[in-house]
């Protein structure tokens, strides 16, 4: 009997472990790496600039963040596996308007409607899901975000197929179907906790915890709040300008300076799961930090490959750690009680960063004249972010 009991909890999470992989692979594959390639399609189809695509691109993140909080209600008024179902379906909508674009302003509209729907699918539902759900949540999330990087494998050339074969409506039709089938269908079947004698469920107690208004005043909040933004501020900047770096020094094609960041921060996945067993997560958030500063000063010199090859993949490193590290650090300071808006108002102001950090170093870098002084400036902020990390995490659990 002590073994059936012990046995549930593992199963449980290998599911949703599972489960969670096929849908962030999905949704985040999707948004991050197959729409790309839809979008240079329509751009070129259409006859609309870069510069107009790169402003729905930053107006597309803005929209995704603030619609996180209409998310955090909607999860606690129903379960996760709901949210992501109705929203994989507008995302499925989303797109077959998104092929069918015509103008600037429809661009505008469409990739915005996608930022907003996929809000529901992403990383704050099943983050959140999983934090409240499993027992061994750094694994089961750690399996997770590895899914998220095999799925960037996996749609860029599932979308460029589509392209090939049957053009924007041909491309269209594998994203909602994958919307459809691997996220609306796998939430609803699988996202979800096996019933248990007398109405318990698996979960793990979620009563253990402070309300928002308090965590709010607790100096560490505002630790993790801002060094949070900052991580990713600096790190979707240095993602996204990683390869007009490399372009500056005349060298690799371009598509190797993504390819070095993406396979990196499938490594940094792995790698934060294995750190986490012997370090602290505050521990582990400053090491995250520490490789991102590193990276950043390396690409900040350039010059050679070697030099630009592993600040590329420093910096991919970072970026598959720091998801997991700030997600774990959340529960750990503010337990479980309030954990959708927690979580919530970090990810609201996470999303604004992200949607800024591209903006304002190419701002910078266009200021200074190249990229030497802007990402020194960025290893700065970097190291705050890490210091504050690991301010937010040092001490126990924050009573109310």
């Amino acid at each position: 009997m002590h073994t059936a009991r012990q046995a549930t909890p593992l199963r449980t999470d290998r599911r949703i472990a599972t489960a969670t992989a096929v849908l962030l692979g999905t949704s985040m594959g999707i948004l991050s790496y197959g729409q790309p390639v839809l979008l240079k399609a329509i751009i070129e189809a259409r006859g609309i600039s870069t510069t107009q695509l790169d402003s729905a691109a930053s107006l597309q993140c803005l929209v995704n963040a603030l619609a996180s909080t209409v998310v955090v209600v909607l999860c606690r008024r129903m379960p996760a596996r709901r949210v992501a179902a109705g929203s994989a379906i507008a995302c499925a909508v989303s797109v077959i308007l998104l092929a069918m674009t015509r103008t600037p302003w429809q661009l505008y509209l469409t990739m915005s409607l996608l930022g907003i729907a996929i809000a529901g699918c992403g990383t704050l539902v099943v983050s959140t899901f999983v934090i409240k759900s499993t027992h061994n949540r750094d694994r089961v999330l750690s399996v997770a975000f590895i899914g998220s990087s095999a799925g960037g494998m996996i749609w860029a050339p599932v979308v460029s197929w589509g392209l090939a074969a049957g053009g924007l409506a041909g491309a269209a039709v594998l994203i909602v179907l994958g919307f459809t089938l691997l996220v609306a269908a796998n939430a609803v079947l699988f996202l979800r906790l096996p019933d248990l004698p007398g109405g318990r469920t698996d979960a793990p107690p979620a009563h253990e915890g402070v309300l928002l208004r308090h965590a709010a005043r607790a100096a560490r909040f505002w630790a993790l709040l801002v060094g949070s933004t900052l991580l990713t501020l600096t790190q979707v900047a240095g993602v996204y300008h990683v390869l007009f770096i490399w372009q500056d020094s005349g060298i690799g094609s371009p598509a190797l300076p993504g390819a070095v960041v993406a396979a990196f921060a499938g490594i940094g996945r792995v790698a934060a799961e294995l750190l986490l067993r012997s370090l602290s997560t505050a521990y582990s958030a400053g090491l995250t930090c520490a490789l991102q500063t590193a990276g950043f000063i390396l690409l900040s010199t350039g010059g050679t490959m070697p030099v630009l090859f592993v600040g590329s993949a420093l910096l991919g490193i970072a970026v598959g750690n720091s998801s997991l590290v700030v997600l774990l650090l959340t529960p750990e300071a503010f337990g479980l009680l309030d954990i959708e808006r927690i979580a919530g108002t970090i990810y609201l102001w996470t999303g604004i960063g992200a949607s800024s950090g591209a903006i304002v170093l190419g701002l910078l870098r266009r200021g200074a004249g190249g990229y030497q002084v802007p990402v020194l400036l960025f290893a700065l902020l970097s190291v705050l972010a890490g210091v504050l990390l690991w301010q937010s995490g040092r001490r126990g659990p924050t009573k109310p």
